[in-house]
């Protein structure tokens, strides 16, 4: 019996295994792709590509990244950017709510780890992954089953 054997024979499998990726760490993610692609390839190329990335959220609406900013923490959405360039800094501060502002820039300016703001981006997407769900952003919808 193959890794992917389990997400292939649940309802809704397929969901859970693109927002597994799309939660673990780029190492263990990239191991779990590989044996994935051993194993069938197509299915995991079709996961692959409905995974969100934190370009995907980059991407995002001004209206649908301001969703998702007033959802996630404010530490976790400044850790998410810290090292990104000010444009886009300055995109999530515009498209947070005043009191959010502040917190945001006392966050951007502390260091973070790269471990940190890899974890941070991991978050953002996961609570971006959330509010898909929902229909509240409109990011890579994953078909019910493939």
């Amino acid at each position: 019996m193959g890794v992917y054997t389990r997400f292939k024979r649940q309802p809704g499998g397929f969901r859970a295994l693109v927002e597994l990726l799309e939660t673990t760490p780029v190492v263990r993610r990239k191991k779990m792709i590989d044996v994935g692609m051993a194993e069938d390839p197509d299915y995991t190329q079709d996961a692959v590509a409905y995974m969100l990335t934190f370009e995907d959220i980059l991407a995002l609406s001004d209206m649908e990244l301001a969703e998702l900013i007033s959802k996630s923490p404010p530490r976790t959405t400044a850790f998410s950017v810290v090292s990104m360039s000010d444009e886009i800094k300055q995109r999530f501060l515009k498209c947070s709510k005043m009191p959010v502002t502040a917190e945001l820039k006392d966050y951007l300016t502390a260091k973070a780890t790269p471990t940190e703001i890899g974890g941070a981006q991991m978050k953002v997407i996961e609570v971006a992954r959330q509010l898909e769900r929902k229909g509240i952003i409109k990011a890579k919808h994953i078909p019910e089953d493939i």
